[in-house]
């Protein structure tokens, strides 16, 4: 966790765009955590915010009593993208 607050305080001190957004903060810090994450910051404004979608998870899932986590382990489903082989 001191790892992750460490590069989060570093970007705020030298990219101001990751004081004006959460978004690209998140995606720099991912960054520096050395995932393969490019967004371009003009496209940024596109994207919903991670709270947005988050947000719209918990209603479905909480609201509406539908797709819960319960489901997810029972069918065995797995992280993967789409071409990528899980091992």
């Amino acid at each position: 966790m001191q790892k992750v607050k460490e590069i989060v305080e570093n970007l705020l001190k030298e990219d101001v765009r990751c004081r004006k957004s959460d978004t690209w903060l998140i995606i720099q810090t991912l960054r520096k955590l050395e995932f393969n994450i490019w967004i371009n910051y003009k496209d940024l404004s596109k994207m919903p915010s991670f709270e947005t979608i988050t947000r719209s998870k918990r209603s479905i899932q909480h609201n509406e009593n539908k797709y819960n986590d319960d489901e997810f382990y029972e069918e065995g489903i797995t992280y993967e993208s789409p071409g990528e082989e899980v091992n």
